[in-house]
């Protein structure tokens, strides 16, 4: 079974950063529909509120399908990790993989997962809050696959170390996934409103000082989970350097920092001022600097989550 290609090769980890980048991108579209929106008290209210969540079911339709094809990308990448190059997909090696093991479990679920939030999205511009409630719930059965299927599923207290990363998941799609479609969905529809009675400017500070608090909770949960999670895993600062698992922490986090650094700012500096003029271009690229840098986290976690801990 021995291969040169495995879990820590380039295109396995680019697999991983795809479907942590769609499962963020859901858990964002989630975190706009039910809390970012719901804040929004400014100018035509109603009539945003209503644009936006007619829009929204195409881009989870389209995460959707990206964590669809990433994860039947995985299982053919697990099976090049497991049997090597030279064995082809068979229905024997098929079965190690999908009923022997539990990889294969959690590949079930997140397969299952994706193919509902594909089929109920279309759906979600005609019907009632049931079609929203059974897509919150294909999206989170997703995003727990994650945990699932990576280093907290072999902790020694799994149950909580899936929880741990669970959240810290949940944390990233409620900060970056949100502040991403903000920026492509949300602020696009606010400026270019039809039959909009108010300045596009006013609509826009509105939904961003609606987003502000909910990227605070968020990013405090990330950084809460995220550290637990490094403390576990490494022990002690030692390894933070001496370990390739702690090197690469160190470079998830400097990257994190750079997102925060540029969420700090635009709380601080852009958000106070928003209803001036050019502080919707000033806006817009801190934003895309703050989700360029998260882009960076995503691929870094990418890589951490197939290297090897301290301890191992």
């Amino acid at each position: 079974m021995g291969t040169e290609f495995g879990v820590e090769s380039p295109a396995f980890v680019a697999i991983r950063a795809v479907l942590s980048a769609s499962t963020i991108g859901l858990l964002g579209s989630l975190a706009l529909r039910w809390i970012v929106l719901p804040r929004y008290a400014g100018p035509d209210a109603a009539e945003l509120r209503r644009t936006v969540a007619e829009r929204l079911p195409r881009w989870i339709d389209g995460f959707g399908l990206v964590a669809l094809a990433a994860t039947i990308a995985r299982l053919v990448a697990q099976h090049v990790a497991v049997f090597g190059t030279a064995e082809a997909l068979s229905r024997d090696s098929l079965a190690t993989l999908l009923f022997r093991s539990n990889w294969g479990r959690t590949w079930w679920l997140a397969l299952t997962a994706a193919i509902v939030v594909t089929w109920v999205a279309p759906r979600l511009r005609r019907t009632t809050s049931a079609g929203w409630l059974v897509a919150a719930a294909a999206i989170l059965l997703f995003a727990v696959s994650h945990p699932l299927s990576g280093h907290p599923a072999a902790a020694q207290m799994p149950n909580l170390a899936v929880a741990t990363q669970l959240l810290h998941l949940i944390g990233a799609g409620g900060w970056v996934g949100s502040l991403a479609m903000l920026t492509v969905l949300a602020i696009p529809a606010a400026q270019r409103l039809e039959g909009g009675s108010s300045d596009p400017a006013a609509r826009v500070a509105g939904l961003v000082r609606a987003f502000s608090p909910t990227a605070l909770v968020f990013s405090a949960l990330l950084g809460v989970t995220g550290l637990y999670t490094a403390w576990v895993n490494l022990g002690g600062f030692a390894p933070l350097w001496l370990s390739t698992y702690g090197r690469t922490l160190v470079i998830k986090l400097g990257f994190l920092s750079i997102a925060a650094a540029t969420g700090a700012y635009n709380w601080r500096r852009v958000l106070p001022v928003l209803d001036q003029p050019h502080a919707g271009a000033r806006l817009r690229r801190s934003s895309l600097i703050e989700l360029g840098a998260a882009m960076l986290v995503l691929l870094a976690t990418a890589v951490l989550v197939a290297t090897p801990m301290s301890d191992e």
